[in-house]
């Protein structure tokens, strides 16, 4: 027979376990406990130690406040802490942690050891737990600050050992909550070391040492610093070149009120930030950091703190969006070192042993196409305009007003020597030479004469002979329903057909050719994720928008292959010179790279 009482209390082991489960998902997650505890007690060196890739052991010790033996024996119970006292004070929360789940979690999945004592205490405490057991509490010598060292993680809890990755795999993982704990915090000496081996040593810096120290020197040479205020936020930010991205976002990093976190929502808005001047495939490598009210912003979402919810979603999106973009109007003309870098290593791996040429080709027929600066030609493509021709190879003397750009600082492109496979333009300065992609240059020019064309006036729609059908998911549908005469700001009109379909009768003039459906769908859905208000930027200029302006500009570009006179040359690298983000074109990649004399001294050998 069953028996009529089915629900019982969980013991308080059973129940750390379970909670560690959430908390302390591997060694690292120890290690960013452990860590931000030591913050959180003021402490002005964290030292962290690990052995078999923290499973065998984790040592952190920290100069904070430390603990009297009545408050040490306490935080072993769960939800004991120092952070917050009522449910009011879960609204401002301005620690790393306040929960008092971490040591109670971590102490019943290992065998755990702290001592600590109270600044000027003549004795301090050590107390031990093994596997969760009842603590051991003993007198220990005084000292500044406290040690904790949990050995054996997961010890009564195979399954999760046999979870996880390699030693290697683990370590990284360490390293970069350390990284990431560094760069929240460089008033803060740290010290990582790895069965021994010294991984980082940060004496205490300003935020950009601690930057240049973790990010690297390239990051540094390649990026610049932004700070805004939107909305009574201050958005700050340390942004790499458009030029110099990652092939994931591990190196897009975000803090919130000094807090790491990973969050979907800012990765999605930095990467618009940096929308139409990176590969679609590629992310940003930057530190952007947000100080926020913090009644503003909810951290007791996730149980590792990795998440936040913010009161205003979209107002913190368009902050972000904002700093990125002021930051890319500054680097606009810059492109990476990297970018020179590569070149060089592609030419040195192409070099051919001995003078020979590599696969035993004579060379015959390898030379470039060359049209030389005596060359007068004006084999105009049919496929750009007489329009296009004339805005792009006039005298700048001749320059219709208004279709030249102020942008700080000069870049200066030098003369064209050459014209190189009908696709490259190379071009001679003081300091050495530059190589131009004809297409990808004349791509951004077009972009950027378009975007000022709707910049300096709202949209212009155009009806369509024949209106187009729109589907969309109920989630879209149930907005356009809604909010169908926000979109007239974008010069987009819709009539509803049914409850998902629509029939759209209007489009932007400038993107009559475009297909309608794709382009109003993408458009309702960013107006759904961050307003139509933010997305229009309140000049009806819509960033969907320009990207499909993008798209157009690269079809009414120069193509490769085209055959540039002398005098068009000129104009194409004087036209550059007065264009904002002509440093890559409207996909993310380069116009020109750059290679100085020592760099062609280093090339053939000149120079180490």
């Amino acid at each position: 027979m069953i028996a009529d009482q089915l629900i019982h209390v969980l013991s308080p082991h059973v129940a750390n376990q379970i909670a560690a489960g959430e908390v302390v998902e591997r060694p690292a997650s120890a290690v960013k406990e452990l860590m931000e505890n030591s913050l959180d007690a003021g402490a002005s060196k964290v030292s962290v130690r690990i052995s078999g890739a923290g499973k065998k052991s984790i040592v952190v010790e920290d100069d904070g406040f430390g603990m009297s033996a009545f408050d040490a024996e306490l935080s072993l119970q769960r939800h004991a802490t120092s952070k917050i006292e009522s449910s009011d004070d879960l609204h401002c929360i301005a620690s790393h942690g306040f929960r008092g789940e971490a040591l109670p979690s971590i102490a019943s999945v290992s065998r755990f050891r702290m001592q600590t004592a109270l600044a000027d205490s003549r004795e301090g405490v050590e107390v031990r737990v093994d596997g969760g057991a009842a603590s051991e509490v003993r007198p220990a010598p005084p000292r500044k600050g406290t040690r904790i060292e949990v050995l054996d993680l997961f010890l009564n809890t195979p399954a999760r050992l046999n979870f996880m990755r390699t030693d290697k795999t683990e370590e990284a993982a360490i390293v970069e909550v350390f990284r990431s704990l560094a760069l929240a915090s460089p008033h803060v000496a740290m010290l990582l070391e790895l069965d021994g081996r010294k991984r980082f040593d940060f004496r205490a810096q300003t935020e950009s040492e601690r930057v240049l120290a973790i990010m690297g020197a390239d990051f540094a040479d390649n990026s610049l610093e932004v700070t805004i205020t939107h909305e009574g936020m201050q958005i700050s930010a340390h942004l790499g070149l458009p030029t110099f991205h990652y092939r994931d976002s591990t190196r897009l990093m975000f803090m919130v009120n000094g807090r790491v976190i990973r969050d979907k929502l800012l990765i999605a808005a930095a990467r618009a930030g940096y929308r139409d001047v990176m590969f679609h495939d590629r992310y940003p490598v930057a530190l952007i950091k947000v100080e926020i009210d913090p009644a503003d912003v909810d951290v007791n979402v996730h149980p590792a703190k990795r998440e936040v919810r913010f009161k205003s979603p979209q107002a913190v999106r368009a902050g972000i969006v904002a700093c990125i973009r002021a930051g890319v109007e500054r680097m606009g003309q810059s492109v990476s070192s990297t970018t020179t870098d590569q070149a060089m290593l592609s030419m040195h791996a192409s070099m051919p042993s001995g003078g020979q040429s590599s696969g035993g080709s004579s060379g015959v027929g390898t030379m470039p196409r060359f049209s030389s600066g005596d060359f007068r030609g004006s084999m105009l493509s049919s496929s750009v305009s007489a329009d296009t021709q004339r805005a792009l190879f006039s005298a700048p003397s001749v320059a219709e007003p208004g279709s030249s750009y102020q942008v700080d600082g000069t870049l200066d492109l030098g003369r064209p020597l050459a014209q190189i496979h009908r696709c490259y333009i190379l071009s001679q300065t003081e300091n050495g030479v530059i190589l131009v992609d004809q297409h990808a240059a004349h791509e951004r020019m077009t972009y950027e004469k378009l975007k000022k064309q709707l910049a300096n006036r709202t949209v212009s729609s155009q009806k369509l002979l024949t209106p187009e059908a729109l589907h969309l998911g109920s989630k879209m549908a149930a907005w356009l329903h809604d909010n169908a005469g926000e979109l007239e700001a974008f010069g987009v009109e819709v009539e509803m057909s049914s409850d998902e379909s629509f029939r759209i009768t209007a489009v932007p003039a400038m993107l009559v050719k475009e297909a309608a459906a794709e382009l109003v769908a993408e458009l309702v859905e960013s107006c759904m994720l961050t307003g139509a208000e933010s997305e229009a930027d309140g000049r009806g200029l819509g960033r969907i928008l320009e990207r499909w302006l993008g798209n157009r500009a690269c079809k009414g570009s120069i193509k490769s292959g085209r055959l540039l006179s002398h005098d068009e040359q000129e104009a194409l690298l004087r036209e550059m010179e007065r264009t904002p983000n002509i440093a890559q074109c409207n996909h993310g990649r380069p116009t020109y790279v750059g290679l100085s004399l020592n760099d062609l001294d280093r090339l053939f050998g000149r120079k180490e």
